[in-house]
């Protein structure tokens, strides 16, 4: 049980932290103290000393460190306080501001007492942070790299399709329509070194190269999205089910349902990652063409009545549940493989 509760505001240069005592329940808030700190090396240890010092009877075991998900800013503290044994929790900012009530007024401190109050009355979704490994973070250093190396490129494509359109016979528009064409070709050779890399990195891990090669036995997933599926997963350990996966990839469907005057699809397009969407949408893309894995299920859905995105969306959804099931069943794909898992448990277990 957690004894001392400690909400941090996490920003670039700084960070505010309020303690709160949970002894009483959830019927009193008692604020023990606030500090703010230099988000660096000298200020995590601050941190620490003073979180050990609001009462020297607590362990470090009745203490629990709360901050919202900022990116890079909050990383290197949880890392620190993940080092030194302690517990972190990691939260959405948008799931604590929805369930932070109506406000009036907004500063650091207050935020840092309202992810606090967060923490303690919703101590049953706690979800513990584990710093990843560091080839996870060079995975995913290199992963982004290769995103601004394709963004770049669909850039000078659009620009040498426009100069091939119009240079003519113009000798500069001839020229810069060379050089495009030639930084199309050094970016289309960076983007495979990238690739080779992300291959050497996935090979070094065990763990990380059994979880791709049985995904990589699925018709569809090519090495951005198992990648992916290994980065923003840490390797298949942050997320319980398929299900919570797939809502943080976008493709869950939601319903706002009110009475009988409101019924409706929730817009969930600024809840989720647009690009990691946009990859599984791809793969998607590869199931249900003809021979596709989904290629069947596909066209039952249409011939229902269902739209293209509809039917889309649901193979990205099912996509993203296979992944999950061939990572926790440790096993290569093939067809009808839930029905074949089944029956071989089946046999395993009457023996």
């Amino acid at each position: 049980m957690k004894k001392i509760i400690i909400g941090i505001d996490v920003s670039k240069e700084k960070c505010d932290a309020t303690a709160i005592l949970t002894e009483n329940g959830l019927m009193e808030v008692k604020k023990l103290d606030y500090i703010v700190f230099e988000n660096r090396a000298n200020g995590f240890r601050s941190l620490l000393s003073w979180s050990r010092k609001l009462m020297p009877e607590a362990t470090d075991e009745e203490l629990l460190f709360v901050c919202e998900t900022t990116g890079a800013y909050d990383r290197a503290m949880c890392d620190y306080l993940f080092g030194k044994g302690m517990d972190v929790w990691r939260e959405s900012a948008l799931q604590i501001n929805r369930c932070g009530g109506v406000r009036r007024g907004k500063d650091d401190r207050t935020d840092s007492l309202m992810i606090a109050e967060y923490a303690m009355r919703h101590m049953d979704k706690m979800h513990l942070y584990e710093s990843p490994d560091s080839r996870i973070l060079e995975l995913r250093a290199v992963f982004m790299y290769r995103r601004k190396l394709e963004q770049e490129k669909t850039s000078k494509l659009v620009r040498v399709k426009e100069l091939e359109a119009t240079a003519g016979k113009s000798r500069t528009l001839s020229f810069i329509l060379r050089d495009a064409k030639k930084s199309v070709r050094q970016l289309e050779n960076s983007i495979r070194e990238c690739e080779k890399r992300i291959r050497d990195l996935i090979n070094d891990d065990e763990d990380m190269q059994r979880n791709y090669s049985h995904l990589d036995t699925v018709k569809g997933l090519g090495i951005v999205n198992i990648a992916a599926f290994i980065i923003f997963t840490n390797n298949f350990r942050n997320f319980r089910t398929a299900r919570q996966m797939a809502t943080y990839w976008g493709v869950v469907s939601f319903r706002r349902i009110s009475g009988t005057s409101v019924d409706k699809r929730a817009d969930v397009r600024r809840l989720s990652s647009s690009m990691l969407k946009s990859y599984i949408t791809q793969a998607a893309m590869h199931t249900i063409v003809r021979g596709g894995i989904y290629y069947e299920y596909y066209q039952r859905l249409t011939a229902r009545g269902k739209t293209h995105s509809v039917a889309l969306n649901n193979a990205k959804n099912k996509l993203i549940h296979l992944a999950m099931s061939l990572v926790e069943n440790d096993m290569d794909y093939e067809p009808n493989h839930e029905i074949l898992r089944l029956q071989r448990t089946q046999k395993e277990n009457a023996m």
